[in-house]
């Protein structure tokens, strides 16, 4: 029975930690903010306003 639960644990631990390393579905590596208020806003709301918007290199994460 313990070796049944510690396969589950074992198992369980293997999945999450698999999931935390795949890499993110947008492939785009650019961050937009708002240049009146300097919150981060989508790509859509960007191309929308361009004037009020910019973009900034996507920072890696290691």
């Amino acid at each position: 029975m313990k070796y049944v639960f510690t396969l589950i644990v074992v198992f369980c631990v293997s999945i999450t930690s698999s999931a935390q390393n795949k890499p993110s579905k947008s492939s785009s590596s650019k961050q937009y903010r708002s240049a009146e208020s300097g919150r981060y806003v989508s790509k859509s709301t960007a191309t929308k306003n361009p004037s009020t918007t910019y973009s900034t290199s996507r920072k890696s994460r290691k």
